[in-house]
């Protein structure tokens, strides 16, 4: 394996497990790019781990769109994960304004705006998790991912849902807020509210909605995939634990807010590899 190839295998595994463990069950000539895609999403979902100011993650971002679009060459030839995405972008006619979208997406992280209301929320997640999937999935079967727009979308909406919960003690610690205005609003709260008060019942209520919501993009989810082509269910494996991670925090005695919610790794590896082989 080369040394490049090696950097996004162990990139992917360690940023996202699920993914990982997902391609392992794609075909062999489609693992690289998949890891390629896998990989280029989690550096760029890293730089708000590695910022403290809005400033240096929007130039960081802008040099991963200058790339894409061509403006950087010379630069994405020496850093293999840029022009290895390149390479997959332009072999697989990966749609440029679906990433340029993405890249928009991205700054809200840098920032502690609230969305609007749920509709900018689900619009987020569309952006950003929705349209991996639907790059996953053209990268399996160009022809069959026209036909799975409804299952990328829900299923991206559920994930992203489900990585915010499991993600709102840190947002929370950094005053960012995740959760929909609108939402709030109807739990008697607002971003301020929700990131710095111990109001646990009413942020007990957000949280809760928040599941409702994910949860309903999940159940659309199960009946858009139906009937899908097979070739595409590695694009697919990943949204499998949302359900569950939803339902969990959806539990009377636990606290999203609050406490980490996660499932143990094994038992992700096994519902993953349950939903690969039947």
């Amino acid at each position: 394996m080369s040394d490049w190839l090696q950097g996004n295998f162990e990139i992917v595994k360690a940023h996202n497990r699920d993914r990982y463990i997902a391609t392992l069950f794609a075909p062999q000539d489609k693992r690289v790019d998949l890891f390629t895609l896998y990989a280029f999403d989690a550096e760029v979902s890293r730089i708000r781990s590695v910022i403290s100011d809005p400033l240096p993650g929007e130039i960081r971002l802008q040099w991963w769109r200058e790339v894409i679009n061509g403006e950087r060459a010379g630069e994405a030839k020496g850093n293999a994960l840029a022009s290895g995405i390149k390479d997959v972008i332009e072999r697989h006619a990966l749609p440029l304004t679906a990433l340029d979208a993405y890249f928009d997406a991205k700054i809200f992280e840098f920032y502690n705006d609230a969305f609007p209301d749920t509709i900018a929320l689900e619009a987020w997640c569309g952006e950003t998790s929705s349209s991996i999937i639907q790059m996953a999935a053209k990268i399996l079967d160009e022809e069959a991912a026209k036909t799975s727009a409804d299952a990328c979308g829900h299923g991206g909406v559920a994930l992203a849902i489900a990585n915010i919960l499991q993600r709102l003690p840190r947002t929370r610690a950094r005053r960012q807020c995740y959760l929909p205005r609108d939402l709030l609003s109807a739990c008697g709260l607002d971003p301020e509210a929700f990131v710095g008060t111990d109001k646990k019942t009413a942020i007990k209520n957000a949280t809760d909605a928040l599941c409702a919501l994910g949860t309903s993009h999940f159940d659309k989810f199960k009946v858009a995939v139906r009937g899908l082509p097979m070739s595409l269910k590695p694009a697919f494996l990943p949204v499998t634990n949302a359900h569950y991670l939803l339902s969990k925090a959806a539990k009377p005695n636990v606290k999203p807010a609050f406490q980490v919610v996660e499932a143990s790794a094994i038992r992700n590896m096994f519902a993953i590899t349950k939903a690969a082989l039947f």
